[in-house]
This record gives structure tokens, sequence and C-alpha cells, in this order.
């Protein structure tokens, strides 16, 4: 059998490690806003709020599988959430162990005052990118998510 060449993993080439660096990097610096004294939102916060403001109405378990976060960080994130008055809980009428969460009138508000920021502080990360670079990005992101998904057990 012939020897394989050891290959050496460096760490600045290796996907995993460059996108998980960029996306903390990404999300500490967009956290600035929302985490600013004038918000006091946290990371989990911020991805709950803007998570319900597009989906209107979940439940934790449905919002800890769409943002890829941990059982433990979304019932934090609600309990904060809810404890600022930004949250409706509606219990299932078919199971009393479910509770289906939507922002109430002042974590709308708090999104919209969020949103606009945060699509600003997004518009000047992009700038580093012409259109079709971000169009590539997109794209390449979109495979990547599949080739996952194919990837799972």
């Amino acid at each position: 059998m012939p020897e394989q060449s050891k290959k050496s993993l460096i760490l600045q080439q290796f996907i995993p490690y460059r996108m998980v660096n960029t996306a903390k990097r990404i999300s500490d610096s967009l956290s600035q806003i929302y985490g600013s004294e004038a918000f006091g939102v946290t990371i989990p916060e911020w991805r709950i709020l803007a998570r319900l403001a597009e989906d209107e109405r979940l439940n934790a378990r449905d919002i800890g599988r769409i943002t890829q976060m941990d059982k433990s960080k979304v019932s934090r994130g609600v309990k904060l959430l809810d404890g600022k008055g930004y949250l409706i809980k509606v219990k299932d009428e078919q199971d009393n162990r479910v509770t289906y969460l939507s922002l109430s009138e002042s974590g709308r508000r708090l999104y919209h005052e969020l949103a606009p920021r945060a699509l600003e502080w997004e518009s000047r990360l992009i700038k580093a990118l012409d259109t079709s670079e971000y169009r590539d990005l997109m794209r390449i992101l979109e495979k990547l998510d599949k080739q996952l998904d194919g990837m799972e057990p």
C-alpha cells in the first residue's frame, strides 16, 4: 500500500475555524449596537427578538432549532425578554407543556428601533464586497448549508 502523504492542518486555511472566528467577530461587533446601554439586549435575546419579528409565533424549541442555539441559551433569553415585557406567552391548548411566544407591543417597538441599525451595520460590513462577491457569498453559504444537510446523520 502506498504511503499517504501527511497533511498538516493550518488553522487559517481550515474553513470551520475561519467561519466560526469570522461569525464570532461579526456577532460581537453587531452586539455593540443592541447590547449598548440604550437597548441592553444580549446576543441570544437579539436572535429571539429578530426570529419572533420574522415568524410572529414560535415555541422555544423551534427558536432553538432555527437559531442553532442550545436549550439553555434560548430559555435564558426568553426569561430575560419576558422579564423586560417584550414577550407574550400563550400556552398551547392541546399540550400544556408547550408555550408559544410572540412579541409584545414594546418588543415590536424595540425590534423596529434595532433592525434599521442592524441593517445599517450590515451594509457597512458588506461594503467590502462588490455586488458579484456578495451574490457569490450568499450562493456559497447556501451550498454549504445544503451540503451539511446531506452530511448529517
